[in-house]
């Protein structure tokens, strides 16, 4: 889905403040015209998966490589914008609000900080520690402690988690069939999801 270009021409005096929504497993896909209104976004609700791509290719041609994830009270610096474009999946509904006063809420995370920890993780040695990094990353920042269990709260494919951790998706299915077997992952009954990690896996 394409943001409309041509409700951004206006002087920025003249028009409302800027809110994108985007609902579930959609993607909206910003350029630079976005600039125009806003250097920067607001989570105010939902969680998404912030991923960028080239000018070279048209939007749904390009393969778009995952920069983190974002949910409420964090920003979305669109400086990316001046020579990429900005891919927007809502794994929750989302809503974003233009409000460049506000400073970002204490403990949110930004893209840098999203960059720099999956850098990290390419940079470990053997798959089943990077894939263990890359899951205790995800619960950390993204999921929550559920008495014995720690719970995170979506589903990425194996092809997402291929791509975060620098491995292939065939690498990654053998290690989750393997932790799966060992009883230290299993799927979320709630609604909506998820997949349930043991202790033991959040402390390798």
């Amino acid at each position: 889905m394409m943001l409309e270009t041509e409700a951004l021409s206006l002087a920025p005096s003249l028009t409302p403040a800027l809110s994108l929504q985007i609902a579930v497993g959609h993607t909206m896909v910003l350029d630079a015209a976005l600039l125009q209104r806003s250097s920067c976004l607001n989570v105010a609700q939902g969680l998404l998966r912030v991923a960028i791509s080239g000018l070279e290719l048209e939007p749904l041609d390009a393969p778009a490589i995952t920069l983190g994830f974002l949910q409420a009270g964090d920003q979305l610096n669109l400086d990316l914008l001046r020579r990429s474009r900005l891919h927007l999946e809502a794994i929750f509904p989302v809503e974003l609000k233009d409000d460049e006063e506000r400073l970002p809420s204490e403990g949110s995370n930004s893209l840098n900080d999203w960059t720099v920890a999956l850098l990290m993780i390419r940079h470990l040695g053997e798959a089943e520690q990077r894939i263990a990094a890359l899951m205790q990353l995800l619960v950390e920042r993204l999921g929550r402690r559920c008495g014995e269990w720690y719970e995170l709260p979506m589903l990425l494919t194996h092809a997402q988690l291929a791509e975060l951790s620098g491995h292939t998706r065939v690498t990654v299915t053998r290690q989750l069939s393997k932790w799966r077997k060992a009883g230290l992952i299993s799927p979320q009954t709630c609604a909506g999801g998820g997949l349930r990690l043991a202790p033991k896996l959040m402390q390798t």
